[in-house]
């Protein structure tokens, strides 16, 4: 009986066992695709083949499972990690090789989640401004769009081409999305008001050819590039959505037109085409900032050169701008002054890296310095260290001892020539009166 009992029990554990095994394949396994390599020999005789197929640059060598018994190098001149080998094929012969790599071709969903808690966050700390009517139109943007590449991601499942031509779409479309849902800049700009800008209008004409039948029409109506969902005015029932393979917005309705029918909407957008006064101003006053800082220092050659291009693209901009244009050729212009605009920005922050450099000289200057003084400082430390440095208690014996025979000696000496002098003192005085009284006795 006991027995029994064991075995029913080492079955069961072996079925959970098997159980958990063949779920954790079939979830790796799914998590992996197959690129399908054909190689063909289309001749009448058997023929060596050479296999050297490139794959997607997107993966690592890490991101590849199995090779299928080809070998795996990195192509430097692709940029990519390929597979090659050499196979031997009978004639009219082809053999399929399935190259097993992990799915990197995929959003994350946790990436997507954390976008969309950052434009939340973002939309709420602008809540009681100027900006926040603008942030719940971006905010609904933004999440229009992570939606529509979540939804493509699950449309081309099946398909690992179009998954990853979509793939690399997307990713761009993401890091976009990212930069907008991180950025102070972006939740803190609006547009400008009608008061402030032009209006362009933008007519949209639908048309039921049918004679006889109504027709429900919902076509696409493709705006400019640089039109966002917050340049809109007045939309007219119309919904705002975005092509990501496109790269541009575009408004959408559903008519139901009767047979022959017409409609005609006017739809106001905001003048963007234009760069405003106050960011050339800015750059002026920064050119000009900087210019002065610079003067008198080893980089104004280099400073005068870009500071006359700065002006004169500046006064470009300027006088292009007072033209008046067609609508298209108004946006032709922006485009070109946009590009003269975001170059004159690089000038701009080029000049004020050689103030950055003027300054980084300083300090290191101011630095260079401070050191030579502590080095003077440390090495007259030294001297005076080194003249009343204290003697060990053997070498201030050897100097007392030296100092008391020197007195000594030279006291020797002084009472020597001392007691010389008054002996030749005392002879003198014993002779100099027999000396006076000789004269006197001769006159006598």
């Amino acid at each position: 009986m006991k027995a029994s009992n064991y075995y029913r029990r080492f079955r069961f554990l072996l079925f959970i066992g098997l159980l958990f095994f063949f779920i954790s394949v079939a979830k790796n396994s799914s998590a992996d695709l197959y690129i399908n390599i054909l190689a063909v020999n289309g001749a009448d005789v058997a023929q060596d083949k050479e296999i050297n197929h490139v794959l997607p640059k997107e993966l690592a060598k890490e991101d590849v499972v199995d090779t299928d018994g080809l070998e795996l190098k990195y192509d430097v001149d692709a940029g990519a990690y390929s597979v090659t080998g050499v196979v031997k094929l009978g004639a009219k012969d082809t053999k399929t090789y399935k190259v097993r790599v992990r799915d990197v071709w995929k959003v994350d969903e946790n990436e997507i989640v954390q976008i969309q808690e950052e434009i939340d966050k973002n939309l709420a700390r602008i809540k009681d401004t100027e900006f926040f009517p603008t942030g719940q139109i971006k905010r609904e943007s933004l999440i229009e769009r992570l939606d529509f590449i979540v939804k493509q991601q699950e449309k081309f499942a099946d398909n690992i081409e179009k998954r990853i031509g979509r793939y690399r779409i997307y990713e761009k479309e993401l890091s976009e999305i990212r930069t907008n849902a991180l950025s102070v800049k972006y939740w803190k700009s609006r547009p400008p008001t009608p008061d402030e800008a032009d209006i362009f209008t933008y007519i949209i004409e639908l048309e039921n050819p049918n004679d006889e039948e109504e027709a429900i029409l919902s076509p696409k109506h493709y705006v400019p590039k640089e039109v966002k969902p917050e340049h809109f005015v007045e939309l007219q029932g119309f919904e705002v959505k975005y092509d990501a393979l496109k790269g541009r917005s575009y408004l959408q309705k559903e008519d139901k037109l009767k047979a022959q029918q017409k409609k005609r909407y006017e739809i106001g957008i905001i003048d963007i085409w234009k760069i405003r006064d106050y960011e050339i101003e800015e750059l002026r006053d920064r050119t000009a900032n900087a210019f002065e800082l610079l003067r008198g220092s080893e980089f104004l050659d280099s400073a005068e050169y870009l500071a006359q291009v700065i002006t004169k693209n500046l006064d470009y901009l300027v006088e292009s701008q007072k033209i008046d244009r067609s609508i298209n050729d108004h946006i032709a212009a922006y485009r070109k002054n946009k590009i003269i605009y975001d170059k004159t920005v690089e000038d701009v922050e080029a000049l004020e890296r050689l103030l950055e450099a003027l300054r980084e000289d300083l300090e290191r200057s101011k630095v260079k310095k401070v050191l030579e003084k502590i080095s003077e400082q440390a090495n007259l430390a030294s001297i005076v260290k080194t003249i009343f440095k204290k003697p060990d208690i053997n070498t201030a014996w050897k100097i007392i001892l030296g100092v008391v025979i020197f007195v000594g000696i030279y006291t020797l000496i002084h009472f020597t020539i001392w007691g010389i002098r008054s002996k030749n003192a005392k002879i003198e005085e014993t002779q100099k009166p027999a000396s006076s009284d000789t004269p006197e006795e001769d006159k006598e």
